[in-house]
């Protein structure tokens, strides 16, 4: 990209949505802005963190050259890029993911069908049956756990000491 159409994109995102950009370079290079902190003639100055990397607040002086393209880290709806170009009154109606959402939402907000509890397991299943498989996994874990400790413990135990 050129330097004139890398300012004027990023001068198009807001500065709220500036920590979920992210620069991709020539080399495939993906670098995550925070913070932008210069815009200088020649190179970008902005405080972030490179793509598959933990080590966050590097600082980075990239040539705009350089840049490949601009990527928003998020789902975006078609009425924001279109208020980012100076558009206004634009309705999502063609926007797949935002009608996904609304009708999501909606059916989360509907009150379940009457006569079926389904925050308690019928008799006889499991009582996980009625958690998230976030909260399933975790419980799997500590079952593993405990049985891992009582079996070391229980074997502890008979070493050495047998009848004698």
């Amino acid at each position: 990209m050129r330097r004139e159409d890398c300012l004027e994109l990023l001068n198009r995102i807001p500065v709220a949505e500036h920590a979920q950009v992210n620069l991709i370079l020539h080399n495939r290079m993906l670098l995550t802005i925070d913070v932008i902190i210069r815009m200088e003639p020649a190179y970008l100055v902005f405080r972030g963190r490179e793509g598959g990397s933990t080590d966050e607040g590097r600082g980075f002086f990239v040539p705009y050259e350089e840049i490949s393209y601009v990527r928003l880290e998020r789902v975006v709806k078609i009425s924001e890029i279109r208020r980012m170009f100076g558009e206004t009154g634009v309705v999502d109606e063609e926007d797949v993911f935002g009608v996904n959402a609304v009708a999501s939402d909606k059916l989360r907000a509907e009150p379940k069908s009457a006569g079926v509890d389904t925050q308690t397991p019928p008799p006889g299943a499991s009582p996980l049956a009625s958690q998230d498989p976030a909260a399933i996994a975790k419980q799997n874990l500590l079952d593993r756990i405990r049985a891992a400790r009582a079996n070391v413990a229980g074997t502890t135990g008979k070493i050495g000491g047998g009848k004698g």
